[in-house]
């Protein structure tokens, strides 16, 4: 089972500048502002589900649309759009699939002054809520060199549903448009289950039993049963450390379950890494 983490991350956003008033006379005064140096590191970001983590990356450079034209995407798992590897599939080949959205940049590639408008908006049918709507109508497109960024560290993240709220829209208006979209997320927005894999459900339960007593790993009386999975659901918890649960029930026992004081006991184990994307969300030159 492949194993999809983030290394190497940072999201910085800096706007500077020299203020100045100059009087009549040639006197004057100036103040540095603005002064923004937004940061974000590897000191602080680190691979996962949680708080000041993201474990995929995704992105598409100079997609072109038409004057008049749109086209939708799919953030839950980027469906029919291929970027080299496949539809639905990222970078290195692996299966799209965002829950949280960390970071979104979004470019227009056009030159200042050229023709077209980005409209960035919610989808027609399960729109994506956290961008809003950003049209020529309401002042908000993007025009040449136009960047819309926004970025949420906390492990809520900018929530991403599939079937519900994860659809994006993409417009050119008043002309043909090439833009870029760059996108920092979490695979899996359960802090309590491992993110391990892309391809298949990142928990799954485990359950045995057994009639009137006869499985060798369940008894009836103080006996315990121990098993492990590498995404157990229910009973793991974020940070791929042990957990207990314990259920009771009457007559027949399961190896989940026991009756009169027999415990059940699962642990949760992630392997480590064993791809890393570096991502940086920093400037762009016009």
């Amino acid at each position: 089972m492949a194993v999809q983490s983030m290394s190497g991350m940072s999201v910085r956003i800096s706007l500077s500048g020299t203020y100045t008033n100059t009087l009549d006379d040639a006197s004057g005064s100036s103040i540095n502002q603005p002064a923004v140096n937004y940061s974000k590191t590897g000191s602080v970001l680190s691979s996962g589900v949680s708080g000041n983590q993201a474990n995929r990356a995704w992105q598409s450079k100079n997609r072109s649309v038409l004057s008049g034209a749109s086209e939708t995407l799919d953030l839950y798992d980027m469906a029919g759009v291929d970027i080299g590897a496949g539809a639905g599939l990222d970078a290195l080949g692996q299966a799209v699939l965002f829950e949280e959205i960390v970071a979104i940049v979004i470019v227009n590639e056009n030159a200042v002054g050229a023709d077209g408008a980005l409209e960035i908006e919610r989808g027609p049918a399960n729109g994506w809520a956290a961008v809003g709507n950003h049209t020529v109508a309401n002042g908000g497109a993007l025009y040449g060199q136009g960047v819309l960024c926004k970025v949420q560290l906390d492990g809520r993240g900018l929530d991403v549903i599939d079937a519900a709220n994860h659809m994006l829209r993409m417009s050119a208006n008043g002309g043909n448009v090439s833009y870029s979209i760059y996108l920092l997320g979490r695979h899996d927005d359960d802090e309590s289950s491992s993110s391990s894999s892309s391809s298949s459900s990142s928990s799954q339960s485990v359950s045995s039993s057994s009639s009137s007593s006869s499985s060798a790993t369940s008894s009836s009386s103080s006996s315990s049963a121990t098993s492990s999975s590498s995404s157990s659901s229910a009973t793991s918890s974020s940070s791929s450390s042990s957990s207990s649960a314990t259920s009771s029930s009457s007559s027949s026992s399961s190896a989940t379950s026991s009756s009169s004081s027999s415990s059940a006991t699962s642990s949760s184990s992630s392997s480590s890494a064993t791809s890393s994307t570096s991502v940086s969300s920093s400037s762009w030159s016009s």
